[in-house]
Parts: C-alpha cells; sequence; structure tokens
C-alpha cells in the first residue's frame, strides 16, 4: 500500500463494513473519524509497511488488508474487500500477502466479524477459533477501586510492560498512538499491575492486566467513566478465557450479545486481555 492508496482504501473499508446505519462513503464521516483513520493508516505505513496491501482489480483498489507485527505477535487489524467483488479469492490473496509479515512470529491472532466467509478464511490459514461475547447498555451498577488512577502518555512503559506479561508482546508505537487518543488508566501497585482505554462515545478500547482483580477494577472504571458521560457503554471481544469480563459486564446491567470469533494460532487467548479492535 502506498499514499496513493489511502483514500480509495479508505472507500472500500467503508463499504465493507457499512452497516444499516453506518455510511458507505467516508466523505460523510465526521472530521474526527477521518482524522483517526488516516493516522491510523499512516501509522501502519510508518511501522508496518510490510503488512500493509491492497488488491488492485484493474481500475482501482478493491481491497486492502492491514497487519501489525510486535515482538513476537503478528495481528490482522483489518482486511476489506469491496462488496462488488467478494466471493473471489481476494480476500484470501490478501490474507496470505499479510502472513508474510507473520514469518518467524510465535502467535498471531485476529479478531473477526461474523461474516462466513471471513470465518472460513482465518479457518483454512490454521488459525483456531475462539466464540466471543459483546455487551451494550446503560450501567446500572458501577463500584468504584481506589486502585485505579488517571494515565496517559507519561504510562507507555508501564502499559507495555503489562502487555509483555500479558500478551507476549509490547505495543510499541501504538501505545504511544492510544495514550495520545483515548482516555486511559492504570493500576501498579503490589496487588498488580494493568491500564486500561476508553472512549468518549462509551467503548472500551482495551483492557490489559495481571490478574482478575486488576482488570475487574480496570473495567469497572471505564463504566463509570462512560456511565458519568451519560453515553451507553460497549464492550467488545470477551471470549470464554475472560469469565472475569462477563461477570462485570453483566453486573453491570448490560445486554451480552454475540459477536464474531477471535482466531489465535500459537496458543490460546490470553485470559486478563480484552483487545483492540484497531490495535488488537
Amino acid at each position: 500500500m502506498t499514499a496513493d492508496d489511502i483514500e480509495a482504501a479508505r472507500v472500500v473499508h467503508a463499504q465493507a463494513f457499512a452497516g444499516p446505519d453506518e455510511p458507505a462513503d467516508p466523505s460523510a464521516f465526521p472530521p474526527e473519524v477521518t482524522a483517526r483513520q488516516h493516522r491510523r493508516y499512516a501509522h501502519f505505513r510508518e511501522h508496518d509497511a510490510p503488512g500493509s496491501w491492497v488488491a488492485d482489480g484493474g481500475n482501482g483498489v478493491v481491497g486492502v488488508a492491514l497487519a501489525l507485527r510486535r515482538d513476537d505477535l503478528w495481528g490482522l487489524s483489518l482486511l476489506a474487500v469491496d462488496p462488488d467483488c467478494q466471493a473471489k479469492g481476494i480476500g484470501s490473496r490478501l490474507l496470505a500477502a499479510s502472513l508474510t509479515y507473520a514469518v518467524g512470529t510465535a502467535r498471531s491472532v485476529i479478531l473477526s466479524t461474523s461474516d462466513p466467509k471471513a470465518m472460513a478464511c482465518y479457518a483454512r490459514a490454521g488459525f483456531d477459533l475462539h466464540p466471543q461475547v459483546a455487551a451494550r447498555g446503560q450501567v446500572r451498577r458501577c463500584p468504584y477501586s481506589p486502585r485505579v488512577r488517571d494515565a496517559g502518555p507519561g504510562d507507555v512503559d508501564l502499559a507495555d510492560e503489562v502487555d509483555r506479561l500479558v500478551r507476549g508482546a509490547r505495543r510499541g508505537p501504538d501505545q504511544t498512538l492510544l495514550a495520545e487518543t483515548w482516555t486511559m488508566f492504570a493500576v501498579d501497585d503490589n496487588d498488580g499491575r494493568g491500564y486500561a482505554y476508553v472512549r468518549d462515545n462509551g467503548e472500551v478500547e482495551a483492557v490489559a492486566a495481571t490478574n482478575d482483580a486488576t482488570a475487574t477494577a480496570l473495567l469497572w472504571r471505564c463504566l463509570a467513566y462512560a456511565a458519568d458521560l451519560q453515553v451507553e457503554v460497549s464492550v467488545e471481544h470477551a471470549n470464554a478465557e475472560q469469565q472475569w469480563a462477563v461477570r462485570v459486564m453483566t453486573e453491570a446491567g448490560l445486554t451480552l450479545r454475540p459477536s464474531g470469533p477471535v482466531f489465535w494460532r500459537g496458543g490460546a487467548p490470553p485470559r486478563h486481555y480484552l483487545p483492540s479492535g484497531p490495535w488488537l
């Protein structure tokens, strides 16, 4: 993917993921969303050029894949194909291209949609499927833990060390981007270490911690933040390894629903970890 491909890739991205209430034309996106997308694509071109690919259909870009590599972890951040060009093997070829960037890594992860074609593509590539749930709603109960403090870019080293312990790989430059973009909380005491990010629209971006109690405290703090803003909360990407998160979501009064699965290769999902959609 070159810089000249980014606008066409954004169009494919929007068309592939457009829902009933979501525009298929990125020119209709709010300015802050457009800015985040441009920063995301530029970030991948700067730090993960060997994992950034487009498919050219002869008359322009018809597919895009973005993959990152941090320490011994490879992750697929995005795989999108123009809806008019799907079921033609383009997605499989984009995945194969991005997987060349995974050579030499110990573990790989893909957060999938529930699209049958996507799930089959990842399974054929040798990934193991792990079902997931998500939750949404207004927070009805929100206990507060004094262990959790406000955090920010100055806590990137702490967060990277937590990631090394929890998922076996630091986020590196992604951590700085996250800390500069979203509200961050952290715990660093004798009972555990961890961090979390939450968006102002109530979506929990990521949680990572060294034990159940710390992860639980951080997730509750994210829910409290959203409740203070009086917005609906959204928690994504919880699987069977993360029962602590399921308990928090149900105790908070959120509504659980099935979600797209996560695919791992080289091991099971980390327990004390809710991944970021774009940054894994």
